[in-house]
């Protein structure tokens, strides 16, 4: 899960944002053919499906649920990438901590789409620079359970490729251009620090990624932290582009949003 500025519910869109997509890294650097998306250079057609169940105790004594949908294509022949994603969230929690949950709803979250593209690649030296930005609308079936403003999220990150993995440090500054009546405006940097690393046979990987987050609306500081392990189905059967992964993670600082999460996804690349 990933954190958002303003109020409690606009958790429900944003916690899911990195400045870094969850990937892993090919040691065939640039291969066209790549069917595992494990080399973010390579911009493939890619359908992706997540779900994370979240403590939200330090929060409001609650829990949420959040089924992700997550959709990418290359487009301008290849020159940028192409993201959208929805959410369907339920969501519990006591935000008042009078016993009783002041919040407790289910039902389409927000929607958010991204345009990437990668304008230094140079495999000499094993680096790259991408950059883009992201579109987060107020698309929320109920007002709890999206963020209530429609945001903008410039980013950029340098990927440096190791031996058997990567590292990729990233930025993003979010901000609202438009939000409802009474709810707060978006304003927040958020800094990701991405490092995979690829099993020797390729088929699986472990992923970290430390996100520090400032929120200058709410003037709250925190950090939440991912631990990603992850497979290739061709492991066990024929199927080729297809993985699956597991992400705890656990939230860090008094203005946590999250105490501890758990997600399961499931990914297919090149289809």
């Amino acid at each position: 899960m990933r954190p958002s500025c303003g109020s409690f519910p606009a958790m429900t869109a944003l916690l899911a944002t990195m400045a870094f997509p969850s990937v892993v890294f090919s040691q065939e650097v640039g291969e066209q053919e790549d069917q595992t998306g494990t080399n973010p250079t390579n911009f493939q057609r890619e359908f992706r499906v997540y779900n994370e169940y979240s403590w939200l105790d330090t929060a409001g004594d609650g829990s949420q649920n959040l089924t992700t949908f997550d959709y990418r294509m290359p487009i301008v022949d290849g020159k940028w990438q192409w993201r959208v994603r929805g959410r369907y969230n339920s969501l519990s929690a006591d935000t008042n901590n009078d016993g009783i949950d002041n919040i407790d709803g289910s039902g389409f979250g927000d929607l958010d789409m991204r345009f990437l593209t990668i304008p230094i690649l140079d495999m000499a030296k094993r680096r790259a620079v991408a950059y883009g930005v992201e579109v987060f609308l107020d698309t929320a079936s109920e007002s709890a359970l999206g963020t209530g403003t429609t945001a903008l999220g410039p980013q950029a990150f340098f990927v440096k490729f190791l031996e058997s993995g990567l590292f990729a440090p990233g930025i993003q500054y979010k901000f609202s251009i438009d939000e409802d009546t009474g709810r707060s405006d978006v304003d927040q940097l958020l800094i990701d620090l991405n490092f995979l690393k690829m099993a020797g046979d390729q088929q699986s990987w472990f992923f970290t990624d430390p996100q520090l987050v400032f929120d200058r609306e709410t003037k709250k500081e925190f950090s939440v932290v991912d631990f990603e392990f992850g497979w290739m189905m061709s492991k066990w059967t024929d199927l080729r582009g297809h993985s699956f992964y597991v992400r705890p993670s656990v939230g860090i600082g008094a203005d946590r949003p999250t105490d501890y999460s758990i997600e399961i996804g499931y990914k297919i690349v090149g289809f």
